[in-house]
C-alpha cells in the first residue's frame, strides 16, 4: 500500500510536535503544510519544508492529500474538517473537535456521511501513564470506581484565544470519561475571570455518574505547579490524576512520569471501617516526550485509518460527548447550579 499523503493544517506550538510526529512515521517527505500566518509558514520552512510543499491555504494541497492534520486554532476546526470531509480525506484534529455543541454534531453527522476516519487528539490518552491507567481499571484491580481527582495548573501565561476550561480542564474530561467509560450525569461548573479578559484563569468542575461515581477537576494557570512544565517554555505545571476504588488507588503524575498503585481497601473491624494496606507498586513505564505521545496518537489513527475501524477517540465519543460536558459546565457556571446531561448520544 502506497504511503498516504499528509496535509498538516497550522504550525503553531503543537503543530512543531505533530510535524517530528509525522516524521518518526515516515510520512514527512511527502507532507505538505498550509498555515495563514506568514511566521508560521517560515518558520516550517526552517524545519526543513521546501517552499513547494508550504502553503497558506487548505486548498492548495487539499486534492494531494490522503489525510487531514487539523492543528489550528479550535475556532477554524469547523470549516477545515468539513472541507476535508467533503474532499473524500480522512482526519486527525486536536482536541477540543469543537467547543460548540452544534458544530460537533455538524462534525459528526459529516464524518457518518462521508464514511471517513475521523480521530481526536486527546494527549493523554495516548499517554504511557493514560494506557496503563485503563488498563488496570479495565482489569477490575481497583474494584468499584469512587472518585477521580485531577490537577491541571501552573504559573503560566494566559492564552489569547481561550482559557483553561477549553485548553486544559478538557483533557482531564475526556480522560475521566474515556477510564470510566461513561459520561457523567450532572456538572456543576465554577469559573473565574481574574484578568477581565473574556476567558477563564481559573477553573474547577465537580461531576457525578450513574455508576455512582463522582470526579473533580481543578485548574488554573494562576495557580502552583510544582515542576517545569514539558510543553509550555518557562511555565511550571503540575499534572495529576487519582483514581480511587473499593480496592485500591492510582497516583499518576504525568510530569514526572509516575503511577503508584495502592492496594488497599477498608474492612469493617473492632465496630469501625479501617484500612486493609496491601502493596505500594510503582510499575516501569516507558518514558514520554510530547513527540513520543502524539507519535502514538497517530499511529492508532493510521492503523484505525488502515483496517476500517473507528477510532477510539472517535467524532461522538471523544467530540459530542466532550462539548455536550463543555456546554453543561458554561451554562453551570453563568447560573451557579450544576446542570444535569441526558444520556449520552
Amino acid at each position: 500500500m502506497a504511503r498516504p499523503v499528509v496535509l498538516q493544517v497550522g504550525f503553531g506550538n503543537f503543530g512543531r510536535t505533530h510535524l517530528a510526529a509525522w516524521t518518526r512515521l515516515g510520512l514527512a517527505a511527502e507532507l505538505h503544510l498550509v498555515d495563514p500566518d506568514p511566521a508560521a509558514r517560515k518558520a516550517a520552512r526552517a524545519a526543513g519544508l521546501p517552499e513547494s510543499r508550504v502553503g497558506r491555504d487548505l486548498d492548495e494541497f487539499l486534492d494531494l492529500a490522503d489525510i487531514v492534520d487539523i492543528v489550528s486554532a479550535t475556532d477554524t476546526h469547523l470549516d477545515v474538517c468539513l472541507r476535508a470531509l467533503a474532499a473524500d480525506k480522512d482526519v486527525a484534529i486536536e482536541k477540543p473537535m469543537s467547543v460548540d455543541l452544534d458544530e460537533a454534531r455538524r462534525m459528526a453527522g459529516a464524518v457518518a456521511q462521508s464514511g471517513r476516519c475521523l480521530q481526536v487528539g486527546f494527549y493523554f490518552r495516548f499517554h504511557p501513564l493514560g494506557l496503563e491507567m485503563k488498563r488496570r481499571l479495565a482489569s477490575g484491580a481497583l474494584g468499584d470506581i469512587r472518585y477521580l481527582g485531577a490537577r491541571f495548573s501552573g504559573f503560566k501565561r494566559a492564552r489569547g484565544d481561550s482559557g483553561v476550561l477549553l485548553n486544559d480542564v478538557v483533557h482531564f474530561i475526556d480522560l475521566q470519561r474515556w477510564l470510566l467509560g461513561e459520561s457523567p450525569e450532572t456538572v456543576h461548573a465554577t469559573l473565574r475571570d481574574h484578568f477581565q479578559r473574556g476567558f477563564d484563569d481559573m477553573a474547577f468542575l465537580e461531576m457525578s455518574y450513574a455508576s455512582g461515581a463522582v470526579a473533580r477537576i481543578e485548574a488554573g494557570c494562576t495557580l502552583p505547579g510544582r515542576w517545569m512544565d514539558d510543553i509550555v517554555a518557562g511555565a511550571t505545571a503540575s499534572k495529576t490524576i487519582e483514581v480511587i476504588g473499593s480496592e485500591g488507588a492510582l497516583e499518576v503524575d504525568f510530569v514526572r512520569g509516575r503511577l503508584l498503585h495502592h492496594e488497599v481497601r477498608h474492612d469493617w473491624r473492632d465496630g469501625l471501617w479501617r484500612p486493609s494496606f496491601g502493596e505500594t507498586r510503582r510499575p516501569h513505564l516507558p518514558t514520554a516526550d510530547p513527540t513520543d505521545v502524539v507519535t502514538t496518537s497517530l499511529g492508532a489513527f493510521l492503523e484505525a485509518r488502515a483496517t476500517g475501524r473507528r477510532p477510539e477517540a472517535d467524532a461522538i465519543s471523544a467530540g459530542v460527548e466532550i462539548a455536550r460536558i463543555l456546554d453543561a459546565a458554561q451554562r453551570s457556571a453563568a447560573t451557579g447550579r450544576a446542570v444535569e446531561l441526558e444520556g449520552a448520544e
